[in-house]
């Protein structure tokens, strides 16, 4: 049996959830195959290794913030990571960290794992632990698959979360299976559960996963909170037909390894604000790992599942060609048209088919009749994402190859923006069609049109979203909303004379059709965008585009950026970027080539150290994946909150390499 601890707590837990299981399970009490009480003066060498750094290797690429956008430098230091009184300390700290190449990270913390020391296929894993609070803190209990891994590299060789927590969110936590394909093909499934017993995550919680051939089973405090049936991993990039697939159980069939940190910021939660603590812990009591009767027995058959390549009955085109249904929200519930179990808005009558989500946003939705009744929602509480508050329509039926147009009429009683995406659900990664299109609102009715190329496998469950957080409180209308095949989408954009990927390197060109950055000419193909707080201008000048920022907000680097999006690029083609660039000060931009919506898997993800003194910069990667439609990014909101500087880029150029 695991080591006794002093402390009666402990071993009363123990005894308890091990009769629960036997309960649960009618079989033969687990079988302990490895523990961790941290006892020790020092952290176990022989059991766990330090992971340091901002990022990690894809292959020969450095993926900064470890794809996420954290903000947390990880550390070996006795300040991030310490033993006492018998717990594991990770300590995330809010301080200027520079690390060896003299690059300089607002946060640290400490991040452990197994890997090469101890991995598991199936059993129960059980982490007594204690979570911090606060806004962009992501504390995580997690398995990744030891390497050799026969399904390739994430997330076809599987992510399993046992328990990651919302440092906003202190009443929640995240259990969730990340599978599918190699990124960006990925997919996850999860489930946000609420702690038993109205507890928070700064209280001590056992966290436990029942992982069986065909199942997996989270647990809190011993109370079964969700579970997952259902997977599948598959070759191809992208997988497109069900020979793609592995055999089932896959992923989920190999050994894990195990992973405690203490991220900040990024994606997840978003970065901290001014009232997250500049010091926080998260506690770890005990690591503990049984082998179960049921690991033994047989997966059986894969279960019935739908896939993005799986065709599914899409629901019919109205006589006008629109997909979207009740688009002007005057379709009674009456009207033969709404069929049983459509979607409504709670308390917004003719509003079938439409629903409403959000995260730390408010609002509140009426039909106005004063306004054609159109769709009122007037936001009380915009929250900290673009998707805190979103209206939105399921079901639309957008074929591959397609060229589609997107209208709607839209008014608010404040100017201010919105995002506007056709993408996937769930089951798709919440792959973005469309991109995430920013539409400015104006106080008078306007009638707005966006077209895209449908460039992925055809969904039938596709999705309209309006996304109304981040950008202000107070009412904006919708009205006669259509999404409608207008053609057939362009193939890819060919190279242009010189073979350069890229278009318009020279900033000499204009175009009606790829108008460029607005009021700057010679700027075809090219774009800009800022969040609304950096006071961004361009200019160009003998073939030299100049981004101008007036006063910095630095909250994320991608708050000012430089764009050109359909650059086409093939899976496994190795490529060149080069470019000059400079700066009125020296500043560390970062380069970025990747996708253009979606996860916005980046395939380059570099950074380029500009100073007063131009010069040239190479960069080679290899593209994971064919992308008829990537997009390079130099993203520049770097430097002190109020920073004014000049960024200044010629000559790009992206060649295949022979």
């Amino acid at each position: 049996m695991f080591q006794r601890r002093a402390r009666t707590y402990a071993a009363l837990s123990l005894v308890t959830l091990m009769l629960a299981s036997c309960a649960r399970t009618a079989v033969t009490e687990p079988q302990p195959v490895w523990q961790e009480e941290f006892t020790g003066s020092g952290l176990s060498t022989a059991r766990w290794s330090h992971q340091l750094g901002n990022g990690f290797m894809n292959g020969t690429e450095y993926i900064s913030g470890w794809g996420n956008n954290e903000l947390e430098y990880y550390t070996d230091r006795p300040e991030n990571l310490r033993l006492e009184n018998g717990e594991l300390v990770i300590t995330a700290r809010k301080e200027s960290y520079k690390d060896a190449q003299g690059a300089t990270f607002p946060w640290t913390s400490a991040r452990i794992r197994t890997a090469g020391k101890f991995s598991r296929t199936y059993g129960r894993f059980e982490i007594r632990a204690k979570f911090p609070k606060g806004k962009g803190l992501w504390p995580a209990i997690w398995m990744l698959p030891e390497e050799p891994n026969p399904y390739g590299v994430w997330a076809a060789n599987g992510e399993l979360d046992i328990a990651e927590g919302w440092g906003s969110k202190p009443t929640e936590v995240g259990q969730t299976i990340h599978y599918g394909g190699v990124w960006p093909n990925n997919v996850y499934k999860g489930q946000t559960v609420n702690y038993p017993n109205a507890g928070t995550m700064d209280e001590w919680h056992v966290y436990t996963v029942e992982w069986t051939p065909g199942k997996i089973q989270w647990f809190i405090d011993g109370q079964l909170t969700s579970e997952k049936t259902e997977w599948w991993s598959a070759k191809g990039v992208p997988p497109s037909s069900d020979s793609d697939l592995y055999a089932w159980p896959a992923p989920f069939d190999q050994p894990f390894y195990l992973l405690l940190n203490l991220a900040v910021g990024g994606n997840f939660d978003g970065n901290p604000d001014a009232t997250t603590p500049s010091t926080a812990e998260m506690r770890v009591d005990y690591v503990r790992v049984y082998g179960l009767e049921a690991e033994k027995k047989p997966a059986g058959e894969r279960p019935k599942m739908t896939y993005p390549w799986t065709p599914v009955p899409g629901r019919p085109t109205l006589q006008d060609g629109n997909l979207v249904y009740n688009s002007s929200f005057d379709w009674a519930d009456t009207d033969p048209r709404v069929t049983p179990g459509a979607t409504h808005l709670d308390g917004v009558t003719n509003s079938a088919f439409w629903t409403l989500f959000t995260s730390d946003g408010k609002v509140s939705l009426s039909n106005d009749a004063g306004q054609g009744n159109a769709l009122k929602a007037d936001i009380t509480a915009p929250g900290n994402v673009n998707y805190a508050v979103q209206v939105r329509q399921d079901g639309l039926n957008v074929e591959s190859g397609g060229k589609y147009e997107v209208s709607f009429d839209v008014w608010a009683a404040q100017a201010r923006p919105m995002m506007v995406k056709v993408g996937g659900g769930p089951d798709r990664g919440y792959a973005a069609y469309s991109g995430e299109q920013t539409v400015n609102i104006g106080t008078t009715k306007e009638r707005k049109t966006l077209t895209f190329d449908m460039k992925a496998v055809t969904d039938a469950a596709a999705r309209l979203e309006f996304n109304l957080g981040a950008a202000g409180a107070g009412p904006v209308w919708l009205d006669n909303v259509v999404v409608k095949r207008v053609g057939n989408a362009a193939g890819a954009r060919p190279p242009a004379p010189d073979g350069n990927l890229l278009y318009n390197a020279a900033f000499t060109q204009n175009s009606a059709a790829h108008p460029g950055i607005a009021g700057v000419p010679g700027t075809a193909y090219w774009s800009t965008w800022d969040s609304g707080a950096n006071g961004l201008t361009t200019a160009v000048s003998g073939g030299e585009v100049t981004l101008n920022v007036a006063h910095v907000d630095p909250a994320n680097n991608w708050h000012v950026q430089l764009n050109q999006t359909d650059v086409p690029l093939v899976g496994g083609q190795s490529y060149t970027l080069t470019f000059t660039g400079r700066a009125s000060s020296a500043r560390e931009v970062a380069i970025v080539v990747g996708e253009n919506g979606g996860s916005y898997a980046r395939y380059l993800d570099t950074k380029a150290a500009l100073t007063p003194t131009a010069k040239g910069f190479t960069y080679t990667f290899t593209a994971p994946t064919t992308n008829v439609a990537a997009q390079l990014q130099v993203l520049g909101a770097v430097g002190t909150p109020g920073d004014a500087y000049s960024l200044s880029f010629k000559d790009f150029k992206l060649v295949p390499n022979k």
